[in-house]
C-alpha cells in the first residue's frame, strides 16, 4: 500500500494507491471502550491506533498511561494488544486504513541501564529528548516494530504512521524544562559554539529557566532545547521513511507555536523541519482556550498557511468533549486513582475534561469545530479518549453528515471562493525574548483568541513565510511585542507592500477584539458579523458559532447561493445577506455555490 499527500482545488487529501480519502479519522486511548463500529458505519475509513515501545506515563506529571502494555517491556516483544484492535477494526472494515500512533519512548529496562541519557520528572528518570543514545537505541526499536507490521497479516492494510513521544506523546521534553542535565548543558555549549561562535558559556542551572529576569543565555538555551526536539522529530521520521522505502506518509505531533508560550517545553523548532521531506502531516489539538468553553472560537495550535506553503497536512487532533464524557476513572475502574483529570478543578469550577451538559451543546460543539476545520482544509481525527464520547444515535448521524461534506469538498476550487483576507502572523522564535512567565508570552493566545470573535476570518502564518503569503491578504496583525528577526522583516515587507499592519508593543501588548475588528475594517477587510459571533469561511463553506441568542445577520462580499449544510433552517437562495434565529452557542454550517 502506498500513500502520499496530494492537494485537490488547492486542498491536502490522503491518496492510497491512487485512491483519494479526506483526511476524517477516528481513534481513542481506551480501544477496549473505543466505538470502531459507530465510526465504521457512519463511513469513516482511516484510523488512528495507539501502541507504545513503554508502558512508562505518558504524562510524568500525573503518572497517566493509557498503555495497558508496552511492546518492548518483556524479553519478548509483545503486539497482541495491537494486533487486536487491528483484527477488530478489520473485521468490521475490511478496506479500513490503519495509522500505527507509536510512541517512542524508551522501555524501563532501558531507563536503568542509562541514567545518564535520562532527565528528572516527578515520577522518576526518563530519555533526555536530545540522548544520541535515544536517538540510537530508539530508532533500532522502531525499525523492529515497522519489521513486525511489515510482516503481519494487516501488512496490506497500513496506510501511513504517526510518531509520538515525549510528555503527553506531544514532543515536550520529559522534565518540560529542555532536557535539563549536565549532560545537556556540555551539549548546549558545543552548540553555542558552532550557532554563535562563542567559547565561554554562562553557566545556568535549571531553576535560572524558570526566573522571571531576562537572560541571554537562558534565552539560548531555549533555542537549543527547541532546535533539538524538533530534530529529534525528524530524526525519527527520517528512520521510519527510510525504512519503508518512502512508501507511506509520515506525521508527528509538533509546532504549537500559536498557543504554547514556554520555549523550555521544546515545541519552538518548527521552522527547523516544516519542510522535511520526511514529515508529511503535523499534528495538534484544537485550543483548550478558556477551558474550551462554547462562544469562541477553539483556535489553531499551528500556523495553518505556513504548512501549505511547504505542502504539508495539518492533520488535527479533536478531542471534543459531549454529555457522554465521564471520569476516566470510570472507563478503567480501578486503574486510575480519583485525583488526575477531574471533571472539576480543586475550587470546584469545570475543568477541561467536562463535556457541554446538553446533547444539543455537544453537537455545537462538534459542528463548530468541523466548521472551522473544513473552511481551513485541514484534516480531523476524532480522538473519543476514554471511548463512547461520540456513541449517540444524533451524534453519529451528525459524523456521518460531516463526512459526506468533507467527501464533496473535494470537488470545489477553493480559489473561486471568499477566503480570509486577514493574516495572524506567529514569530516563533519571539518567544525567546520574554523570559518565563512573562505577560508578553500571552500575547499571542489574547490576540489569535480576541480575533476569532472579530466577526472576520483569518489565517495563521509564521513570520518566515510572510513573502510568500502576504500578497494574498488586505492586512496583517503581528502578536509578538518582542518580535525576532523575522518578525521585523515581516514587518518591513508590510510596509514595502503597503499592507495596512498592527503590532503589539511593550506599552500594549495585545488588542481586543473591537481593536481588532476596527483595524480590519479600516484596511478594507470585509466584516461578516460586527455582533460578537465566530464566523469561519473559506473554500466554499461559511460556519457561524452565535455568541447569545437571537436574530444573526452574516453579511457576505457578494451574492452566492446559499444552501444550508448543518444546523440551520434555511431556504436555499442566491444572496449576499443570511439571517438566522439562533439560539445561544448555536452552530451553523453552509455551502457557497
Amino acid at each position: 500500500m502506498r500513500s502520499e499527500i496530494k492537494f485537490v482545488n488547492g486542498k491536502p487529501f490522503v491518496c492510497v494507491d491512487g485512491n483519494m480519502y479526506t483526511p476524517l479519522a477516528y481513534t481513542t486511548y481506551f480501544e477496549e471502550c473505543g466505538k470502531f463500529d459507530d465510526f465504521i458505519a457512519s463511513g469513516y475509513k482511516i484510523f488512528f491506533v495507539n501502541i507504545s515501545f513503554t508502558g512508562l506515563p505518558i504524562n510524568n506529571v500525573t503518572g497517566f498511561s493509557p498503555f495497558l502494555s508496552g511492546v518492548f517491556e518483556g524479553d519478548v516483544p509483545d503486539y497482541e494488544e495491537f494486533d487486536g484492535v487491528v483484527h477488530k477494526i478489520l473485521s468490521s472494515c475490511p478496506d479500513a486504513l490503519i495509522f500505527p500512533r507509536i510512541n517512542v519512548a524508551m522501555p524501563r529496562k532501558w531507563i536503568e541501564e542509562n541514567p545518564s541519557e535520562c532527565v528528572v520528572t516527578p515520577t522518576g528518570i526518563r530519555e533526555a529528548l536530545c540522548s544520541e543514545k535515544y536517538l540510537r537505541d530508539g530508532a533500532e526499536l522502531l525499525k523492529k516494530m515497522l519489521s513486525y507490521f511489515r510482516s503481519a497479516d494487516y501488512k496490506d492494510s497500513i496506510a501511513g504512521y504517526q510518531l509520538c513521544g515525549g510528555t503527553t506523546q506531544e514532543w515536550m521534553h520529559h522534565d518540560m524544562a529542555g532536557s535539563f542535565s549536565e549532560k545537556s548543558f556540555e551539549k548546549f555549549c558545543l552548540w553555542i559554539k558552532d550557532r554563535y561562535n562563542e567559547e565561554n558559556v554562562t553557566r545556568i542551572t535549571k531553576e535560572d529557566l524558570f526566573k522571571s529576569d531576562y537572560n541571554v543565555t537562558v534565552s539560548r538555551y531555549g533555542e537549543f532545547c527547541c532546535e533539538m526536539a524538533a530534530k529529534t522529530v525528524e530524526h525519527f521520521c527520517r528512520v521510519l521513511k527510510e525504512y519503508i522505502n518512502n512508501e507511506q506518509i509520515v506525521g508527528a505531533f509538533y509546532g504549537y507555536n500559536a498557543f504554547v508560550n514556554d520555549v523550555f517545553l521544546g515545541l519552538h523548532g518548527l521552522r527547523f523541519i516544516v519542510d522535511s521531506p520526511y514529515i508529511d502531516f503535523f499534528s495538534s489539538p484544537c485550543g483548550y482556550d478558556e477551558k474550551r468553553k462554547l462562544g469562541i472560537d477553539w483556535g489553531d495550535m499551528l500556523p495553518t498557511q505556513s504548512l501549505k506553503v511547504h505542502k504539508k497536512l495539518y492533520f488535527v487532533e479533536c478531542d471534543i468533549r459531549t454529555f457522554l464524557t465521564g471520569r476516566m476513572q470510570d472507563s478503567r475502574p480501578g486503574r486510575y486513582p480519583d485525583g488526575i483529570y477531574t471533571l472539576e478543578d480543586s475550587n470546584g469550577k469545570r475543568s477541561v475534561w467536562k463535556g457541554p451538559n446538553t446533547l444539543e451543546y455537544s453537537l455545537s460543539a462538534i459542528r463548530k469545530t468541523f466548521a472551522h476545520q473544513l473552511t481551513k482544509a485541514s484534516g480531523v481525527w476524532w480522538f473519543d479518549m476514554w471511548g463512547g464520547w461520540y456513541h449517540d444515535k444524533e451524534i453519529m448521524s451528525e459524523m456521518e453528515k460531516i463526512k459526506n461534506i468533507a467527501d464533496m469538498s473535494m470537488k470545489k476550487d477553493t480559489e473561486r471562493y471568499p477566503n480570509a483576507q486577514t493574516v495572524l502572523f506567529i514569530d516563533e522564535k519571539a518567544y525567546l525574548n520574554n523570559p518565563r512567565g512573562s505577560h508578553f508570552c500571552h500575547s499571542v493566545n489574547i490576540i489569535r483568541s480576541a480575533m476569532g470573535n472579530t466577526g472576520i476570518p483569518f489565517d495563521l502564518c509564521m513570520t518566515e513565510d510572510a513573502e510568500n503569503v502576504i500578497h494574498k491578504y488586505k492586512c496583517a496583525i503581528f502578536t509578538a511585542p518582542l518580535p525576532s528577526q523575522s518578525g521585523r522583516e515581516a514587518v518591513e515587507l508590510c510596509k514595502m507592500q503597503n499592507i495596512p499592519y498592527i503590532a503589539p508593543n511593550e506599552e500594549k501588548a495585545h488588542f481586543s477584539t473591537d481593536e481588532l475588528r476596527d483595524f480590519a475594517i479600516a484596511g478594507g477587510v470585509h466584516c461578516y458579523n460586527a455582533d460578537g459571533n465566530v464566523i469561519y469561511c473559506g473554500g466554499g463553506y461559511l460556519g457561524v458559532h452565535s455568541v447569545d441568542e437571537g436574530t444573526v445577520s452574516i453579511a457576505l462580499p457578494e451574492k452566492y447561493k446559499v444552501k444550508a449544510l448543518l444546523g440551520a433552517d434555511f431556504t436555499e437562495s442566491e444572496t449576499d445577506l443570511i439571517v438566522l434565529e439562533m439560539k445561544k452557542y448555536d452552530t451553523a454550517l453552509f455551502e457557497l455555490i
